[in-house]
């Protein structure tokens, strides 16, 4: 049987535009708006992520997984979810001045009561997604996020015209969580409100698979977000602006890519036999991470002469910060999609486990080893990355023993490319280094970059049918 799942080829082209239509905003926004409104954002966008993370209970994981799910279970875990977010909005309310007092910044109250909306927003489309994913109706999917960060980013770039400075990336946010919600719904609506009748016994059933879920997405969410709360509260918001611009250049967008790899990957390694998941999954991560990964080595190179002229020296700060991203990138292609083998193998509670014991305690020691030393947001993600190296390859050790994949054999399949890989930057640093001409190093960078994808052109070509099943 040849499985061949055809949204995922369109959904691709949707994702490469989300990420070049935000990138182009973000720069934009950036030209006009101060670094300091961008680091004030960053410090009340740290708290809603928290409350977003109380909302996902882990239904639309739990809904993927279950293979005993019906249309008449989906009302049920709608309205537990809407009241979760209404339930959260009010907490969030309440203690907005605490958060003013944290930070000793009065307008952190005003952003996050702003912020905090999209939590409701978001509430109204949790199910929908899940049972969409469950569907594989990925081309639904991207259409929605395609048309709902257009019309924000363009919402976002008029406020920001007219002169109203961060409240421009409020709008951004709101509208973009608000609008794919709705879209959610829309396509959703009829099997969700298929039957209106509240069962207590199917949100049991869900929350006892998803309790996981939240805990390991609170574990992880400190994590990954101490990073910000650190940078804001002790180095102000002018580093964390700059701190906060090369997140969203370089991990944001492939956060993005990989969301919508594992969005994929998950249902589809979920249907399959248990015999043959360990040979899909390094399949898979394979081709997806030889696509992706030359892109973000030419970007960052790119980005080191072009950051200057397009956003000015303001945030000349951001450039080394790019180059560490950068890495942090292609670590998160090549090892976040191991995550996903906890839930397909029906082990959720090593995934929270493997977080707060692992995870969190590496981070940890990675934020404070940057910030005690260097007292920079630099130092801080350099020391990150240092310690989430560790933490990668102890996930493989455990999560590859979950689908007996042999670990010397996965990395095996990558050993020509990594070495393509490091001549590939190896002659990039050469250029920057020693030619001054701007117009003549973006060329040469671009040359260099069409030359190996045309040495490249027919495996690319190959690959790019990332998800196909063979007999």
């Amino acid at each position: 049987m040849t499985e061949y799942i055809k949204d995922f080829g369109w959904n691709s082209i949707a994702q490469a535009y989300k990420v070049l239509f935000s990138s182009l905003i973000l720069i934009v926004l950036a030209r006009i708006i101060p670094v300091e409104a961008f680091g004030v954002i960053g410090m009340a966008t740290v708290f809603v992520l928290f409350f977003n993370t109380l909302l996902n209970i882990g239904f639309d994981s739990s809904i993927i997984y279950s293979k005993t799910l019906k249309e008449k279970d989906l009302f049920s875990l709608f309205v537990l979810n809407i009241g979760v977010g209404i339930l959260i909005y009010g907490i969030g309310y309440m203690i907005a001045p605490l958060l003013s007092l944290f930070y000793d910044n009065d307008e952190i109250q005003i952003i996050f009561r702003a912020l905090i909306l999209s939590v409701v927003l978001a509430s109204a489309g949790v199910v929908s997604k899940g049972y969409l994913q469950k569907k594989l109706e990925f081309k639904k999917l991207a259409i929605v996020d395609l048309i709902s960060i257009t019309l924000a980013g363009l919402v976002a770039l008029a406020v920001a015209l007219n002169g109203y400075g961060y409240w421009a990336l409020i709008w951004q946010q709101l509208l973009t969580v608000g609008l794919i919600s709705i879209g959610y719904l829309s396509i959703s609506y009829k099997s969700i409100f298929k039957s209106i009748e509240f069962s207590f016994g199917v949100l049991k059933e869900h929350l006892r698979f998803g309790y996981n879920v939240l805990i390991f997405n609170i574990s992880n969410f400190f994590a990954q977000q101490l990073d910000v709360l650190l940078i804001g509260k002790f180095l102000g918001e002018r580093e964390l602006g700059i701190y906060m611009l090369a997140f969203n250049l370089i991990i944001k967008p492939i956060s993005l890519l990989v969301q919508v790899f594992n969005k994929t990957l998950y249902p589809i390694l979920t249907g399959l036999k248990f015999e043959l998941v360990s040979h899909k999954y390094a399949q898979y991560t394979y081709r997806f991470f030889i696509i992706f990964t030359p892109l973000i080595i030419i970007g960052v190179s790119l980005s080191q002469i072009v950051i200057p002229y397009l956003l000015t020296d303001k945030w000349i700060s951001t450039l080394p910060l790019l180059i560490v991203f950068g890495y942090q990138a292609i670590r998160m292609i090549l090892a976040s999609p191991s995550g996903l083998l906890f839930l397909i193998s029906g082990n959720p509670d090593k995934q929270w486990k493997f977080s707060i014991y692992i995870s969190l305690p590496l981070r940890l020691a990675g934020i404070f080893m940057g910030y005690l030393m260097f007292k920079s947001s630099l130092g801080i993600a350099v020391g990150i990355n240092f310690f989430a190296t560790i933490e990668m390859l102890a996930g493989f050790y455990l999560t590859f023993r979950l689908i007996k994949l042999d670990i010397k054999s996965y990395f095996f399949q990558f050993r020509k490319e990594f070495i393509e890989f490091i001549v590939l930057v190896s002659l990039l640093v050469i250029l920057n280094l020693k030619v001054d001409d701007f117009i003549v190093l973006l060329s040469l960078q671009v040359v260099l970059f069409l030359a190996y994808e045309l040495v490249k052109w027919k495996k690319q070509i190959k690959l790019l049918s990332i998800f196909k099943t063979d007999k």
